[in-house]
C-alpha cells in the first residue's frame, strides 16, 4: 500500500514539475532541470557510498566456531570435535545422520 502511494505522490511530482517547466520555457526549464540534477547527484552520492560498505562488509566471514561436546536439549543429539566455518549444514529431524566431509 505504502508503494503505491509513494509511486503515487512520485508521480504527480513530476507532472508537476514537467508543467512548471513547460510554462517556465526552454531556457529557464533547461537551468532548473540542471539545479535538479545536480542536487539529486549530491543525494545519491552518500546513497552509493552507504550500499557500498553495506555490501563489504556482508562479505566478510566471522572466524570459525568451536563447537563443544555437550549433550542437547533432546537425548541422543551430540556434536564433538567438530568445527563449524563456512557453509553450514543444518539438519532437522533427522535420524543416524553422518556427515564427513574431507579438504
Amino acid at each position: 500500500m505504502a508503494a503505491w502511494v509513494g509511486g503515487a505522490v512520485a508521480g504527480a511530482g513530476c507532472i508537476v514539475a514537467g508543467v512548471l517547466l513547460v510554462r517556465a520555457g526552454l531556457d529557464d526549464a533547461d537551468k532548473w532541470a540542471s539545479v535538479i540534477g545536480m542536487c539529486i547527484a549530491a543525494a545519491g552520492l552518500p546513497l552509493a557510498v552507504y550500499s557500498i560498505v553495506l555490501a563489504r562488509r556482508s562479505l566478510t566471514t566471522p572466524p570459525p566456531t568451536q563447537v563443544s561436546a555437550q549433550p542437547a536439549a533432546q537425548p541422543g543429539h551430540v556434536v564433538s570435535g567438530s568445527t563449524i566455518e563456512g557453509d553450514n549444514i543444518q539438519i532437522g529431524r533427522a535420524r543416524d545422520v553422518d556427515i564427513r566431509r574431507e579438504r
